[in-house]
């Protein structure tokens, strides 16, 4: 049983989505702190930056 438990967590941790959203996290907070402080359009291109980096990481 427990080694069913571990293999599920095992599962979801290294989920192909999760790796893509953690090296874009920085990109996008960066870009949505930008957007309060400076025109919109800097602000985007960095979270699109973030959102590149997600798109581009198959894993």
């Amino acid at each position: 049983m427990i080694k069913y438990i571990i293999g599920i967590l095992i599962a979801i941790i290294f989920n192909g989505c999760i790796v893509g959203d953690v090296v874009a996290l920085p990109f996008r907070v960066t870009g949505a702190v930008l957007n309060t402080v400076t025109p919109d359009v800097v602000g985007d291109t960095v979270s699109g930056v973030g959102d590149a980096a997600d798109t581009a990481i198959p894993f």
